[in-house]
């Protein structure tokens, strides 16, 4: 892995604990920052996805780190005002580093 291709900054969110509400039952679920780190990014071809009954772009972008233990498919990723959906997380080499493909939805 070429660390100095490492030239972006990507905040790495993790799933925050699910608040309960007045009556118990579990409130919208948001996100908490993690770590800000030096990334590598790649953009790959686009697609089309159906949310809510409607058809929008994505856009998936394979981000390049260095190795971390903690890094879950159920995180996301902030990189330049947008969040991606981390959808898969591969390890380079012998924890030399990490790919995590992830997509942007609209």
């Amino acid at each position: 892995m070429n660390i100095g291709r490492l030239d972006r900054q990507v905040t790495l969110q993790q799933p925050a604990a699910v608040p309960q509400n007045q009556f118990g039952e579990p409130a919208p679920a948001g996100f908490t920052d993690m770590a800000t780190v030096a990334a590598g990014v790649e953009y790959k071809p686009g697609g089309e996805a159906v949310a809510a009954d409607q058809n929008t772009a994505t856009q998936r972008v394979v981000f390049t780190l260095r190795f971390r233990a903690d890094v879950r498919p159920t995180w996301q990723l902030g990189y330049e005002g947008k969040t991606f959906q981390i959808t898969d997380v591969a390890e380079i080499g012998r924890r030399r580093g990490l790919t995590l493909t992830c997509y942007s939805h609209g």
